[in-house]
């Protein structure tokens, strides 16, 4: 006979879900706040910049930006989970596949910072001064292609997909409808951001959206459990 006070599969989701969650957040303000190097305008100053960091340095970042996204998707699905009914299931839901898409861009631009640029910048450095010429032109395009991964980052996760999860939990009755709204607004303004980013326009608020997406999610974390501890209790009362 099972035990009443052991959790449900649905509850063991919703506490996977609000560990993520907030775990989530603190690898995505960890990697922000380690990545306090600035590589400069110009592709040398870049690579110059880079390959004065030790060799972990870099890639550990960007690993913990990934780790962190795939965490905050596991917050979405257990948030999906909670929301049953009309246009918040199908809200939430949308949020999930458009989360999906921006992990996906998120592991591709964190693998080409980790691995190719931090790889370009030990080459630059090892590499005689004349034939350093080919290897910058090299960054200058990959530098380009990082401009476009991280704008997409930008928009299609810290943004469509927090427009979608704040929308539902606002429509939704199971949460606070302003918890959803500081959702929206998270993602709504990173939306912004991102698209301006790909016009080639550089706002520099990316990271008061991704600030107040934190709020979103910690918060979320902490409802995520509640309600999980709470169905426990009253399993256990039945």
């Amino acid at each position: 006979m099972r035990d009443l006070r052991e959790p449900t599969g649905e509850q063991t989701l919703l506490r996977v879900g609000a560990v993520s969650a907030v775990i989530g957040t603190l690898f995505q303000v960890a990697a922000g706040t380690s990545q306090s190097v600035q590589l400069g305008a110009t592709t040398d100053i870049a690579l110059a910049t880079l390959a004065e960091q030790p060799d972990w340095m870099w890639p550990v970042v960007y690993m913990g930006f990934i780790f962190g996204a795939l965490l905050w998707m596991a917050a979405l699905v257990a948030l999906a989970t909670t929301l049953t009914e009309g246009v918040a299931w199908a809200l939430a839901r949308l949020a999930v596949v458009t989360a999906i898409v921006g992990v996906t861009l998120h592991a591709v631009d964190g693998t080409l910072n980790a691995v190719v640029l931090e790889g370009l910048a030990r080459a630059w450095a090892a590499a005689p001064v004349g034939e350093r010429t080919a290897l910058v032109q090299d960054g200058d395009l990959l530098r380009r292609v990082l401009d476009g991964t991280w704008a997409s980052v930008i928009t299609l996760y810290h943004g469509l997909p927090f427009v979608l999860a704040g929308s539902a939990v606002a429509l939704s009755r199971r949460y606070p409808a302003w918890l959803g709204w500081v959702g929206v607004i998270g993602g709504s303004g990173s939306l912004v951001v991102g698209i301006a980013m790909l016009l080639g326009v550089q706002t520099g608020l990316a990271v008061p959206f991704a600030v107040v997406l934190s709020l979103f999610m910690v918060v979320l974390g902490w409802l995520l459990w509640t309600q999980a501890t709470s169905g426990v209790a009253e399993s256990a009362m039945s």
